[in-house]
């Protein structure tokens, strides 16, 4: 049986593509930054446990250069907001979908001290010496974010059996999707035979059923042959951290920021 998931979206009218989408980027394979321009600047900060972030204090460029990861490899931040008084403090947030508000990822540096808060945990960081930051940053790796997908659309039945599809991030016009249904902590992702996407919607070919989400007109329907079972369209954002946590989707994946750890 073929499934197709037919998905409203405007955004992507006008392009087709007719072969399965590609399998997800491994980790290692996630692109590299040159941070050798500005190597100098960057500082160290750490837990004591092996977890650190790479930044610039006060950077004047908008945040650009901010990055976790193990010490051997560094992944940027997606920072989305910052703030600065003078050069006694700043912060700034960063993506983490699985905190219950946006404000709940954060890294502060006030009276001298730098904290990174996790929904409803802080862990303070040190400092590293320079010499051991110079170091560090010298043998190190630095790549662009290493979570390449986002959420795309979601749906449910009445009996509690979710459809999730989510989209690779780049390029913005990507069309590589992946499907995923069954019950919350338990979804599973749904091997597509064919991805066609056009003016009106996204077209996702299975070997289980046909899945319509048109989103744009506030419907949704699960469709297996000429059995047709009705969907309640979940808006994304407010149901992120029930698809980064709960749902099931991504159970024991790193997003690569420091809420994987702290």
């Amino acid at each position: 049986m073929v499934a197709v998931v037919s998905l409203g979206f405007a955004e992507l009218g006008g392009v087709a593509r007719s072969k399965p989408a590609a399998k997800p980027e491994p980790a290692a394979e996630v692109p590299t930054v040159d941070v050798a321009a500005v190597k100098d600047k960057l500082e160290i900060l750490t837990d004591g446990k092996k977890h650190y972030v790479a930044l610039i204090p006060f950077d004047d460029g908008g945040w650009v250069h901010a990055y976790y990861g193990d010490g051997k490899s560094f992944y940027a931040l997606r920072v989305i907001g910052s703030g600065a008084n003078g050069r006694e403090s700043f912060d700034f947030t960063f993506w983490e979908p699985r905190v219950k508000a946006r404000y709940m990822a954060e890294l502060t540096f006030k009276g001298g001290k730098y904290e990174v808060q996790c929904d409803t945990r802080q862990t303070e960081l040190q400092l590293l010496p320079r010499s051991e930051a110079e170091a560090m940053i010298a043998a190190a790796t630095f790549h662009k974010p290493l979570w390449r997908f986002r959420a795309f659309a979601l749906a449910r039945d009445d009996r509690g059996t979710y459809y999730y599809v989510d989209r690779q991030r780049e390029p913005e016009d990507s069309l590589n999707f992946r499907l995923y249904s069954g019950p919350r902590g338990a979804v599973k992702p749904l091997k597509m035979t064919n991805v066609v996407s056009d003016s009106e919607g996204q077209i996702f070919s299975t070997k289980t059923g046909d899945l319509r989400l048109v989103l744009d007109k506030h419907e949704a329907a699960w469709v297996k042959g000429k059995a047709h079972t009705a969907l309640v369209p979940l808006p994304i954002e407010d149901n992120a951290a029930l698809i980064y946590g709960d749902l099931g989707a991504y159970t024991g994946q790193r997003l690569g920021t420091p809420c994987d750890d702290l």
